[in-house]
Protein backbone atom coordinates (compact mmCIF):
# COMPACT_ATOMS: atom_id res chain seq x y z
CA UNK A 1 0.00 0.00 0.00
CA UNK A 2 2.88 2.46 0.77
CA UNK A 3 3.53 3.43 -2.79
CA UNK A 4 1.79 7.00 -3.81
CA UNK A 5 0.64 7.62 -0.34
CA UNK A 6 3.67 8.44 2.35
CA UNK A 7 1.21 10.25 4.69
CA UNK A 8 -0.31 7.31 5.54
CA UNK A 9 2.84 5.94 7.73
CA UNK A 10 4.23 7.78 11.43
CA UNK A 11 8.08 6.99 12.66
CA UNK A 12 7.95 6.20 16.30
CA UNK A 13 10.54 4.81 17.99
CA UNK A 14 10.87 3.49 21.84
CA UNK A 15 13.90 1.52 22.92
CA UNK A 16 13.69 -1.52 25.18
CA UNK A 17 15.81 -4.29 25.80
CA UNK A 18 17.42 -7.04 23.63
CA UNK A 19 15.35 -10.29 23.57
CA UNK A 20 17.44 -12.31 21.49
CA UNK A 21 19.64 -13.27 18.06
CA UNK A 22 17.92 -15.47 15.85
CA UNK A 23 19.37 -16.81 12.59
CA UNK A 24 19.47 -19.16 9.79
CA UNK A 25 16.13 -20.15 7.42
CA UNK A 26 13.88 -22.07 10.14
CA UNK A 27 13.10 -25.02 7.98
CA UNK A 28 15.23 -27.53 5.83
CA UNK A 29 14.33 -28.69 2.10
CA UNK A 30 10.74 -29.95 2.31
CA UNK A 31 9.84 -33.36 1.62
CA UNK A 32 9.76 -34.46 -2.32
CA UNK A 33 6.19 -33.39 -3.79
CA UNK A 34 4.77 -31.14 -1.02
CA UNK A 35 7.57 -28.57 -1.31
CA UNK A 36 5.00 -25.71 0.04
CA UNK A 37 4.80 -27.17 3.70
CA UNK A 38 1.36 -27.86 5.01
CA UNK A 39 -1.24 -24.82 6.36
CA UNK A 40 -4.58 -24.99 8.44
CA UNK A 41 -6.86 -22.37 9.08
CA UNK A 42 -10.26 -21.41 9.50
CA UNK A 43 -11.03 -23.43 13.19
CA UNK A 44 -13.68 -24.61 14.03
CA UNK A 45 -15.65 -25.97 17.50
CA UNK A 46 -15.32 -29.41 15.47
CA UNK A 47 -12.85 -29.00 12.62
CA UNK A 48 -10.46 -26.51 10.60
CA UNK A 49 -9.07 -26.55 7.05
CA UNK A 50 -6.52 -28.38 6.42
CA UNK A 51 -3.82 -27.15 2.97
CA UNK A 52 -1.23 -28.59 0.97
CA UNK A 53 0.24 -28.26 -2.48
CA UNK A 54 1.55 -31.48 -4.87
CA UNK A 55 4.53 -30.31 -6.46
CA UNK A 56 5.90 -31.30 -9.71
CA UNK A 57 2.17 -32.64 -10.99
CA UNK A 58 0.84 -32.60 -14.45
CA UNK A 59 -1.79 -33.84 -16.34
CA UNK A 60 -3.85 -36.11 -14.76
CA UNK A 61 -5.99 -36.00 -11.12
CA UNK A 62 -3.34 -37.53 -8.29
CA UNK A 63 -5.30 -38.87 -4.89
CA UNK A 64 -3.68 -37.58 -2.02
CA UNK A 65 -4.36 -39.37 1.65
CA UNK A 66 -4.79 -37.00 4.66
CA UNK A 67 -4.67 -37.73 8.18
CA UNK A 68 -5.28 -36.35 11.30
CA UNK A 69 -3.70 -37.26 14.96
CA UNK A 70 -3.54 -36.59 18.52
CA UNK A 71 0.33 -37.09 18.68
CA UNK A 72 3.33 -35.60 16.52
CA UNK A 73 4.24 -39.39 15.62
CA UNK A 74 1.27 -39.34 13.73
CA UNK A 75 0.58 -42.68 15.64
CA UNK A 76 -3.01 -42.29 17.06
CA UNK A 77 -5.09 -41.52 13.83
CA UNK A 78 -8.36 -40.09 15.06
CA UNK A 79 -9.53 -38.90 11.11
CA UNK A 80 -8.03 -39.72 7.56
CA UNK A 81 -9.40 -39.61 4.41
CA UNK A 82 -8.12 -38.85 0.33
CA UNK A 83 -8.44 -36.15 -1.38
CA UNK A 84 -8.08 -35.44 -5.14
CA UNK A 85 -6.55 -32.61 -7.01
CA UNK A 86 -5.91 -31.98 -10.58
CA UNK A 87 -4.73 -28.75 -12.56
CA UNK A 88 -8.02 -26.94 -12.26
CA UNK A 89 -6.75 -26.12 -8.32
CA UNK A 90 -3.19 -25.95 -9.25
CA UNK A 91 -2.84 -29.11 -7.42
CA UNK A 92 -3.43 -27.43 -4.26
CA UNK A 93 -5.39 -30.04 -2.08
CA UNK A 94 -7.63 -28.67 0.60
CA UNK A 95 -9.62 -30.61 3.37
CA UNK A 96 -12.51 -29.50 5.93
CA UNK A 97 -12.21 -31.84 8.55
CA UNK A 98 -15.10 -31.58 10.94
CA UNK A 99 -16.78 -34.06 13.83
CA UNK A 100 -13.41 -33.25 16.45
CA UNK A 101 -13.35 -32.42 19.92
CA UNK A 102 -13.49 -28.44 20.71
CA UNK A 103 -10.52 -27.15 22.31
CA UNK A 104 -8.16 -29.95 21.42
CA UNK A 105 -4.29 -29.58 19.88
CA UNK A 106 -3.86 -32.20 16.72
CA UNK A 107 -1.51 -32.88 14.07
CA UNK A 108 -1.88 -33.32 10.60
CA UNK A 109 -0.10 -34.73 7.44
CA UNK A 110 -0.53 -35.73 3.78
CA UNK A 111 0.83 -38.48 1.65
CA UNK A 112 1.02 -39.42 -1.88
CA UNK A 113 2.54 -41.99 -2.99
CA UNK A 114 5.87 -42.92 -0.86
CA UNK A 115 5.94 -39.12 -0.02
CA UNK A 116 5.18 -37.85 2.79
CA UNK A 117 4.99 -33.98 3.98
CA UNK A 118 6.07 -32.62 7.28
CA UNK A 119 3.74 -32.69 9.86
CA UNK A 120 1.60 -29.60 10.92
CA UNK A 121 0.20 -28.55 14.41
CA UNK A 122 -3.48 -27.09 14.54
CA UNK A 123 -6.48 -27.29 17.03
CA UNK A 124 -10.06 -26.58 17.32
CA UNK A 125 -12.09 -23.62 19.14
CA UNK A 126 -13.24 -23.86 22.66
CA UNK A 127 -16.55 -24.16 23.57
CA UNK A 128 -18.11 -22.46 27.47
CA UNK A 129 -16.15 -21.10 29.91
CA UNK A 130 -12.12 -19.66 28.25
CA UNK A 131 -9.54 -18.75 30.33
CA UNK A 132 -7.44 -16.96 27.40
CA UNK A 133 -6.87 -16.91 24.11
CA UNK A 134 -3.33 -15.67 22.55
CA UNK A 135 -2.50 -14.90 18.77
CA UNK A 136 0.16 -13.38 16.50
CA UNK A 137 -1.55 -9.90 14.23
CA UNK A 138 0.54 -9.80 11.07
CA UNK A 139 0.26 -7.83 8.23
CA UNK A 140 2.11 -7.10 4.95
CA UNK A 141 4.46 -9.71 3.88
CA UNK A 142 6.57 -8.24 0.74
CA UNK A 143 8.45 -11.28 -0.46
CA UNK A 144 11.11 -9.14 -2.55
CA UNK A 145 11.55 -6.28 0.43
CA UNK A 146 12.84 -8.62 2.28
CA UNK A 147 13.32 -12.27 4.98
CA UNK A 148 9.89 -13.52 6.33
CA UNK A 149 12.22 -13.15 9.84
CA UNK A 150 8.43 -12.72 11.32
CA UNK A 151 7.07 -15.65 10.85
CA UNK A 152 10.64 -16.95 11.69
CA UNK A 153 9.96 -15.59 14.99
CA UNK A 154 6.33 -16.53 15.26
CA UNK A 155 6.99 -20.24 14.56
CA UNK A 156 9.63 -20.38 17.78
CA UNK A 157 6.71 -18.69 19.81
CA UNK A 158 5.20 -22.45 21.06
CA UNK A 159 1.56 -20.76 22.65
CA UNK A 160 -0.52 -19.73 20.33
CA UNK A 161 -4.15 -19.86 19.21
CA UNK A 162 -3.38 -18.79 15.70
CA UNK A 163 -2.25 -16.42 13.49
CA UNK A 164 -4.28 -13.00 12.40
CA UNK A 165 -3.07 -12.25 8.95
CA UNK A 166 -5.11 -8.81 8.06
CA UNK A 167 -4.04 -9.08 4.31
CA UNK A 168 -1.43 -8.11 1.82
CA UNK A 169 -0.10 -11.57 2.05
CA UNK A 170 1.13 -11.03 -1.20
CA UNK A 171 2.56 -8.15 -3.63
CA UNK A 172 1.60 -7.95 -7.04
CA UNK A 173 4.34 -5.68 -8.42
CA UNK A 174 7.30 -7.13 -10.41
CA UNK A 175 10.98 -6.49 -10.51
CA UNK A 176 12.05 -2.61 -11.10
CA UNK A 177 8.44 -1.74 -9.16
CA UNK A 178 7.79 -1.09 -5.22
CA UNK A 179 9.99 -2.28 -3.06
CA UNK A 180 12.09 -4.38 -5.17
CA UNK A 181 14.85 -2.03 -4.70
CA UNK A 182 17.26 -5.36 -2.35
CA UNK A 183 15.29 -8.15 -3.76
CA UNK A 184 18.32 -9.06 -6.63
CA UNK A 185 20.88 -8.67 -3.40
CA UNK A 186 18.90 -10.67 -1.24
CA UNK A 187 18.31 -13.54 -3.64
CA UNK A 188 14.56 -12.81 -3.48
CA UNK A 189 13.39 -11.66 -6.82
CA UNK A 190 9.69 -12.16 -7.69
CA UNK A 191 8.21 -14.76 -9.54
CA UNK A 192 7.23 -14.10 -11.96
CA UNK A 193 9.50 -11.59 -12.60
CA UNK A 194 6.52 -9.03 -14.05
CA UNK A 195 3.57 -7.39 -12.50
CA UNK A 196 1.10 -10.26 -11.18
CA UNK A 197 -2.55 -9.87 -13.55
CA UNK A 198 -3.33 -13.17 -14.99
CA UNK A 199 -4.32 -16.76 -13.09
CA UNK A 200 -1.17 -18.18 -14.04
CA UNK A 201 0.91 -15.06 -12.86
CA UNK A 202 -1.18 -14.87 -8.79
CA UNK A 203 -0.68 -19.04 -8.98
CA UNK A 204 3.12 -18.21 -9.41
CA UNK A 205 3.54 -15.59 -7.17
CA UNK A 206 1.58 -17.56 -4.17
CA UNK A 207 3.76 -20.48 -4.73
CA UNK A 208 6.60 -18.47 -4.24
CA UNK A 209 5.40 -16.98 -0.94
CA UNK A 210 4.48 -20.54 0.10
CA UNK A 211 7.73 -22.40 -0.33
CA UNK A 212 9.86 -19.95 1.54
CA UNK A 213 11.03 -21.67 4.46
CA UNK A 214 9.92 -19.02 7.55
CA UNK A 215 6.32 -19.13 5.79
CA UNK A 216 6.51 -22.69 6.10
CA UNK A 217 7.41 -23.15 9.36
CA UNK A 218 4.83 -20.28 10.68
CA UNK A 219 1.97 -22.28 9.08
CA UNK A 220 3.56 -25.48 10.08
CA UNK A 221 3.14 -24.49 13.67
CA UNK A 222 -0.31 -22.24 13.87
CA UNK A 223 -3.22 -22.14 12.65
CA UNK A 224 -3.64 -19.23 10.18
CA UNK A 225 -7.46 -16.66 10.24
CA UNK A 226 -7.08 -14.55 7.24
CA UNK A 227 -8.86 -11.94 5.28
CA UNK A 228 -7.01 -10.09 2.24
CA UNK A 229 -6.12 -6.15 1.37
CA UNK A 230 -5.27 -4.74 -1.96
CA UNK A 231 -1.96 -6.53 -2.89
CA UNK A 232 -3.16 -9.71 -3.13
CA UNK A 233 -5.10 -8.32 -6.20
CA UNK A 234 -3.72 -4.87 -7.12
CA UNK A 235 -3.10 -1.39 -5.26
CA UNK A 236 -5.80 0.70 -3.71
CA UNK A 237 -8.65 -1.62 -4.91
CA UNK A 238 -12.07 -1.33 -4.42
CA UNK A 239 -15.11 -2.94 -5.61
CA UNK A 240 -14.69 -1.29 -9.19
CA UNK A 241 -10.94 -1.38 -9.78
CA UNK A 242 -7.94 -0.09 -8.64
CA UNK A 243 -5.16 2.77 -8.47
CA UNK A 244 -2.63 -0.10 -9.98
CA UNK A 245 -4.76 -1.71 -12.82
CA UNK A 246 -4.66 -0.35 -16.11
CA UNK A 247 -6.66 -0.53 -19.31
CA UNK A 248 -3.75 -2.19 -21.36
CA UNK A 249 -3.73 -4.82 -18.31
CA UNK A 250 -7.27 -6.21 -19.68
CA UNK A 251 -10.64 -6.31 -17.90
CA UNK A 252 -10.80 -5.21 -13.73
CA UNK A 253 -13.11 -8.27 -13.32
CA UNK A 254 -11.20 -11.09 -14.70
CA UNK A 255 -8.09 -9.37 -13.03
CA UNK A 256 -10.09 -9.15 -9.42
CA UNK A 257 -11.26 -12.89 -9.86
CA UNK A 258 -8.33 -14.47 -11.12
CA UNK A 259 -6.63 -12.74 -8.10
CA UNK A 260 -9.34 -14.29 -5.60
CA UNK A 261 -9.46 -17.80 -7.51
CA UNK A 262 -5.50 -18.01 -6.30
CA UNK A 263 -6.63 -16.50 -3.16
CA UNK A 264 -9.11 -19.12 -2.76
CA UNK A 265 -6.64 -22.38 -3.97
CA UNK A 266 -3.39 -21.69 -1.92
CA UNK A 267 -4.74 -20.12 1.61
CA UNK A 268 -6.43 -22.60 4.24
CA UNK A 269 -9.56 -20.35 4.54
CA UNK A 270 -13.49 -21.82 4.19
CA UNK A 271 -15.42 -20.95 1.26
CA UNK A 272 -15.53 -20.42 -2.63
CA UNK A 273 -14.64 -17.73 -5.18
CA UNK A 274 -17.98 -15.78 -6.20
CA UNK A 275 -16.07 -12.76 -8.22
CA UNK A 276 -17.72 -9.54 -7.04
CA UNK A 277 -20.04 -11.40 -4.38
CA UNK A 278 -17.37 -13.20 -2.64
CA UNK A 279 -17.52 -13.03 1.10
CA UNK A 280 -14.43 -13.38 3.38
CA UNK A 281 -15.94 -11.78 6.35
CA UNK A 282 -16.79 -14.67 8.81
CA UNK A 283 -16.60 -14.92 12.48
CA UNK A 284 -14.91 -17.47 15.04
CA UNK A 285 -15.90 -18.07 18.37
CA UNK A 286 -13.31 -19.11 21.35
CA UNK A 287 -15.96 -19.72 24.06
CA UNK A 288 -17.74 -17.22 26.20
CA UNK A 289 -14.49 -15.04 26.06
CA UNK A 290 -14.27 -13.71 22.49
CA UNK A 291 -15.86 -12.97 19.48
CA UNK A 292 -12.92 -12.75 16.30
CA UNK A 293 -15.07 -10.90 13.55
CA UNK A 294 -13.05 -11.06 10.27
CA UNK A 295 -14.23 -7.87 7.77
CA UNK A 296 -13.92 -7.14 4.42
CA UNK A 297 -12.78 -3.48 4.12
CA UNK A 298 -11.29 -3.55 0.47
CA UNK A 299 -13.68 -5.25 -2.49
CA UNK A 300 -17.19 -6.29 -1.12
CA UNK A 301 -18.46 -3.04 -0.49
CA UNK A 302 -15.99 0.09 -0.42
CA UNK A 303 -16.88 2.58 -3.09
CA UNK A 304 -14.18 4.61 -4.76
CA UNK A 305 -11.49 6.76 -2.75
CA UNK A 306 -12.24 9.98 -3.04
CA UNK A 307 -8.68 11.03 -4.34
CA UNK A 308 -8.48 8.11 -6.71
CA UNK A 309 -8.05 9.18 -10.33
CA UNK A 310 -6.63 12.26 -12.41
CA UNK A 311 -9.73 13.71 -12.11
CA UNK A 312 -9.82 14.33 -8.36
CA UNK A 313 -9.80 17.46 -7.23
CA UNK A 314 -9.94 19.46 -3.84
CA UNK A 315 -13.38 20.39 -4.29
CA UNK A 316 -14.77 16.52 -5.73
CA UNK A 317 -12.67 15.63 -2.69
CA UNK A 318 -14.48 17.56 -0.34
CA UNK A 319 -17.90 16.54 -1.89
CA UNK A 320 -17.12 12.84 -1.50
CA UNK A 321 -15.85 12.98 2.12
CA UNK A 322 -19.62 14.85 2.77
CA UNK A 323 -21.53 12.24 1.02
CA UNK A 324 -23.34 9.79 3.49
CA UNK A 325 -23.92 7.39 0.94
CA UNK A 326 -20.29 6.48 0.54
CA UNK A 327 -19.72 3.02 1.93
CA UNK A 328 -16.80 0.96 3.04
CA UNK A 329 -18.66 -2.45 4.14
CA UNK A 330 -21.66 -2.35 2.02
CA UNK A 331 -25.28 -2.25 3.27
CA UNK A 332 -25.13 -6.27 3.52
CA UNK A 333 -21.89 -6.62 5.34
CA UNK A 334 -23.44 -4.09 7.66
CA UNK A 335 -26.16 -5.93 8.20
CA UNK A 336 -24.15 -9.34 8.63
CA UNK A 337 -22.02 -7.05 11.13
CA UNK A 338 -24.66 -5.83 13.26
CA UNK A 339 -26.26 -9.05 13.22
CA UNK A 340 -22.87 -10.66 14.34
CA UNK A 341 -22.87 -8.22 17.32
CA UNK A 342 -25.95 -8.81 18.48
CA UNK A 343 -25.62 -12.53 18.66
CA UNK A 344 -22.38 -12.56 20.52
CA UNK A 345 -23.33 -9.93 22.98
CA UNK A 346 -22.55 -12.45 25.43
CA UNK A 347 -18.89 -13.17 24.69
CA UNK A 348 -16.53 -10.50 27.16
CA UNK A 349 -14.94 -9.23 23.50
CA UNK A 350 -15.99 -8.83 20.15
CA UNK A 351 -12.67 -8.26 18.34
CA UNK A 352 -12.75 -6.96 15.21
CA UNK A 353 -9.99 -8.00 12.47
CA UNK A 354 -10.28 -5.86 9.10
CA UNK A 355 -7.45 -4.21 6.77
CA UNK A 356 -6.94 -0.91 7.02
CA UNK A 357 -6.57 2.54 9.83
CA UNK A 358 -10.08 3.40 11.62
CA UNK A 359 -9.00 5.72 14.22
CA UNK A 360 -9.36 9.60 12.51
CA UNK A 361 -5.62 10.41 12.65
CA UNK A 362 -4.25 13.65 10.85
CA UNK A 363 -0.81 13.78 9.44
CA UNK A 364 1.55 15.89 10.64
CA UNK A 365 3.69 18.90 8.50
CA UNK A 366 6.46 16.84 7.20
CA UNK A 367 8.38 20.12 5.96
CA UNK A 368 10.26 21.14 9.48
CA UNK A 369 11.04 17.32 9.77
CA UNK A 370 13.00 16.84 6.63
CA UNK A 371 16.42 17.44 5.44
CA UNK A 372 16.28 18.16 1.36
CA UNK A 373 20.16 17.76 1.30
CA UNK A 374 20.11 14.31 2.73
CA UNK A 375 19.76 11.72 -0.39
CA UNK A 376 16.02 9.82 -0.81
CA UNK A 377 14.97 6.88 -2.47
CA UNK A 378 12.00 9.24 -3.60
CA UNK A 379 12.43 11.82 -6.53
CA UNK A 380 12.53 15.65 -5.70
CA UNK A 381 9.57 16.63 -6.80
CA UNK A 382 7.63 13.42 -5.25
CA UNK A 383 9.10 14.69 -2.08
CA UNK A 384 8.21 17.97 -2.48
CA UNK A 385 4.65 16.97 -3.64
CA UNK A 386 4.29 14.97 0.03
CA UNK A 387 5.63 18.08 1.72
CA UNK A 388 2.39 20.44 0.15
CA UNK A 389 0.04 17.74 0.84
CA UNK A 390 1.07 17.49 4.85
CA UNK A 391 0.50 21.46 5.24
CA UNK A 392 -2.46 22.13 7.36
CA UNK A 393 -2.38 18.66 9.08
CA UNK A 394 -4.58 16.51 6.69
CA UNK A 395 -6.71 13.09 7.14
CA UNK A 396 -3.68 10.54 6.45
CA UNK A 397 -4.33 8.83 3.42
CA UNK A 398 -8.34 8.70 2.38
CA UNK A 399 -7.59 5.05 1.60
CA UNK A 400 -8.14 4.08 5.35
CA UNK A 401 -11.47 4.97 7.07
CA UNK A 402 -10.38 8.20 6.79
CA UNK A 403 -11.70 8.23 3.27
CA UNK A 404 -14.77 7.14 4.49
CA UNK A 405 -16.21 9.46 7.44
CA UNK A 406 -19.95 8.99 7.26
CA UNK A 407 -19.14 5.00 7.58
CA UNK A 408 -16.62 5.09 9.92
CA UNK A 409 -19.46 6.83 12.49
CA UNK A 410 -21.89 4.06 11.15
CA UNK A 411 -19.45 1.54 12.40
CA UNK A 412 -18.84 3.15 15.42
CA UNK A 413 -22.62 3.87 16.45
CA UNK A 414 -23.13 0.51 15.77
CA UNK A 415 -20.34 -0.76 18.14
CA UNK A 416 -21.29 1.65 21.00
CA UNK A 417 -25.20 -0.08 20.90
CA UNK A 418 -23.97 -3.43 19.96
CA UNK A 419 -20.51 -4.60 21.09
CA UNK A 420 -19.84 -5.17 24.92
CA UNK A 421 -16.25 -4.59 24.59
CA UNK A 422 -14.94 -4.02 21.30
CA UNK A 423 -10.92 -3.73 20.27
CA UNK A 424 -10.18 -3.32 16.22
CA UNK A 425 -7.06 -4.77 14.42
CA UNK A 426 -5.91 -3.26 11.62
CA UNK A 427 -3.29 -3.66 9.24
CA UNK A 428 -1.67 -2.01 6.06
CA UNK A 429 -0.14 0.87 6.95
CA UNK A 430 3.64 -0.83 7.68
CA UNK A 431 3.45 0.73 11.26
CA UNK A 432 3.10 0.19 14.74
CA UNK A 433 0.28 1.96 16.70
CA UNK A 434 -1.91 1.67 19.45
CA UNK A 435 -5.18 4.13 18.84
CA UNK A 436 -8.06 5.43 21.27
CA UNK A 437 -10.63 5.69 18.77
CA UNK A 438 -13.33 8.45 19.14
CA UNK A 439 -16.40 9.23 17.47
CA UNK A 440 -16.68 12.40 15.48
CA UNK A 441 -17.09 15.45 18.80
CA UNK A 442 -16.69 12.04 21.96
CA UNK A 443 -15.47 12.39 24.64
CA UNK A 444 -14.76 9.14 25.31
CA UNK A 445 -13.49 6.55 23.31
CA UNK A 446 -15.52 4.09 21.23
CA UNK A 447 -13.19 1.12 20.65
CA UNK A 448 -8.68 1.03 21.08
CA UNK A 449 -7.07 -0.05 17.85
CA UNK A 450 -4.22 -2.30 17.81
CA UNK A 451 -2.06 -2.23 14.83
CA UNK A 452 0.90 -4.43 13.46
CA UNK A 453 4.16 -3.44 11.87
CA UNK A 454 4.68 -5.01 8.76
CA UNK A 455 6.05 -8.29 8.51
CA UNK A 456 9.05 -7.28 5.63
CA UNK A 457 6.81 -4.03 3.84
CA UNK A 458 8.89 -1.39 3.93
CA UNK A 459 8.01 1.97 6.33
CA UNK A 460 8.11 5.77 6.29
CA UNK A 461 11.37 5.77 7.71
CA UNK A 462 13.20 3.38 4.48
CA UNK A 463 12.09 6.86 2.49
CA UNK A 464 11.87 9.86 3.47
CA UNK A 465 15.18 11.78 4.36
CA UNK A 466 14.34 12.47 8.08
CA UNK A 467 16.50 15.00 10.44
CA UNK A 468 15.70 13.81 13.20
CA UNK A 469 13.39 10.30 13.32
CA UNK A 470 12.36 10.91 17.04
CA UNK A 471 10.80 14.32 15.92
CA UNK A 472 8.02 12.81 14.26
CA UNK A 473 6.54 11.25 17.44
CA UNK A 474 6.02 14.43 19.13
CA UNK A 475 4.83 15.84 15.62
CA UNK A 476 2.51 13.35 15.17
CA UNK A 477 1.10 13.35 18.79
CA UNK A 478 0.71 16.87 18.68
CA UNK A 479 -2.13 16.71 16.48
CA UNK A 480 -3.50 13.10 17.40
CA UNK A 481 -3.71 13.09 21.10
CA UNK A 482 -5.55 9.53 20.62
CA UNK A 483 -2.39 8.30 19.45
CA UNK A 484 -0.83 5.93 22.11
CA UNK A 485 1.79 4.75 20.21
CA UNK A 486 3.92 4.76 17.09
CA UNK A 487 7.08 2.54 15.75
CA UNK A 488 7.86 2.96 11.44
CA UNK A 489 11.27 2.05 11.50
CA UNK A 490 11.13 -2.22 12.86
CA UNK A 491 8.81 -4.53 11.29
CA UNK A 492 7.00 -6.76 13.50
CA UNK A 493 4.14 -8.23 14.86
CA UNK A 494 1.33 -8.00 17.63
CA UNK A 495 1.26 -10.43 20.51
CA UNK A 496 -2.68 -9.87 21.52
CA UNK A 497 -3.79 -12.13 24.81
CA UNK A 498 -7.16 -12.29 25.49
CA UNK A 499 -8.22 -12.78 29.39
CA UNK A 500 -12.13 -12.39 30.81
CA UNK A 501 -10.40 -9.17 32.76
CA UNK A 502 -8.00 -7.78 29.76
CA UNK A 503 -6.78 -7.21 26.09
CA UNK A 504 -3.40 -6.88 26.22
CA UNK A 505 -1.09 -6.19 23.03
CA UNK A 506 2.86 -6.55 22.85
CA UNK A 507 4.29 -4.97 19.72
CA UNK A 508 7.21 -8.02 19.23
CA UNK A 509 9.99 -6.03 16.84
CA UNK A 510 12.85 -7.34 14.40
CA UNK A 511 15.84 -4.52 13.58
CA UNK A 512 16.36 -6.27 10.12
CA UNK A 513 15.11 -8.24 7.09
CA UNK A 514 17.80 -7.85 5.00
CA UNK A 515 19.59 -10.22 6.63
CA UNK A 516 18.45 -14.08 8.22
CA UNK A 517 20.21 -12.99 11.66
CA UNK A 518 18.14 -10.51 13.44
CA UNK A 519 17.78 -9.04 16.69
CA UNK A 520 14.09 -9.06 18.47
CA UNK A 521 12.53 -6.63 21.39
CA UNK A 522 9.06 -6.13 22.60
CA UNK A 523 8.51 -2.80 22.72
CA UNK A 524 5.23 -1.01 23.32
CA UNK A 525 2.95 -2.80 25.60
CA UNK A 526 -0.62 -1.52 25.33
CA UNK A 527 -3.52 -3.03 27.43
CA UNK A 528 -7.68 -2.11 27.73
CA UNK A 529 -9.37 -3.55 30.71
CA UNK A 530 -12.67 -5.03 30.35
CA UNK A 531 -15.43 -3.06 30.97
CA UNK A 532 -13.47 0.13 30.85
CA UNK A 533 -12.80 0.25 27.10
CA UNK A 534 -13.66 4.14 27.27
CA UNK A 535 -11.51 4.95 29.19
CA UNK A 536 -9.36 4.01 26.68
CA UNK A 537 -5.93 2.09 26.25
CA UNK A 538 -3.26 2.14 29.04
CA UNK A 539 0.20 2.03 28.34
CA UNK A 540 1.59 -0.81 30.95
CA UNK A 541 5.35 -0.29 30.76
CA UNK A 542 4.75 2.44 33.42
CA UNK A 543 3.77 -0.39 35.87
Amino acid sequence: MLRRNFLRSIVGLFLAPLAGLRSGPAVADMPPGFDHGVASGDPLHDGFILWTRVSGASGRSLPVRWLVADDPDMTQIVRQGVAWTDEWSDYTVKVDVRGLPPGSGFYYRFEIDDAESIVGRTRTLPLGAVERARFAVVSCSNYPAGYFNVYRDIALTDDLDAVIHLGDYIYEYGLGQYATEHAEKLGRVPEPANEVATLADYRRRHAQYKADPDSVAMHKQHPMIAVWDDHEIANDAWRGGAENHQDDEGRWQDRRDAAIRAWFEWMPVRGVPNGADTRIFRRFRYGDLLSLIMLDTRLYGRDRQPDAGDSATTESVTAALQDPERRMLGHRQEGWLRRTLATDADTTWQVIGQQVMLAPVRAPELGPLLDRERPSMLPREQLDHYVALSKGSPPLVLDTWNGYPHARENLLRDLQELARNPVVLSGDLHTSMANNVFAHDGEKPVTVEIMPPAVSSPGFDEYLPLREPDALIAATQAVNPAVRYMDTRRRGWVYLTVTSEECAAEWHLIDTVHSRDYTKVVDGRFAVAAGEVATGLRDTRKG
